[in-house]
């Protein structure tokens, strides 16, 4: 989970890096997206009240087609979907 607020704002926030499990293998789909208040597991996350419109097309665009990828999670990189709500990044990759 990561939070904004006047403390934080100026401090990097979390990065997100993804990789395949075999070294042969690349991203070939984003299956689940969701920064802001996800909830669930692998395989069953769903988006919460706050999620911001974003973050899917943000990670195809980053991850898709490569071995590995890294993101800067923060407001900047997904906007702000609800201010003052602390804030989570859900990601369900598939590799092939």
């Amino acid at each position: 989970m990561w939070g904004s607020d006047s403390k934080t704002e100026t401090k990097p926030g979390p990065t997100l890096s993804l990789a395949c499990p075999f070294p042969d293998q690349a991203i070939s789909s984003i299956k689940f997206a969701s920064f802001g208040t996800p909830s669930g597991t692998c395989g069953s996350f769903s988006h919460g009240k706050c999620s911001s419109p974003k973050a899917l097309s943000i990670l195809q665009k980053a991850c898709i087609g490569s071995k590995s990828c890294s993101i800067a999670v923060s407001t900047g990189t997904f906007g702000d979907p609800c201010r003052g709500v602390i804030k989570s990044l859900a990601v369900e990759v598939s590799c092939t």
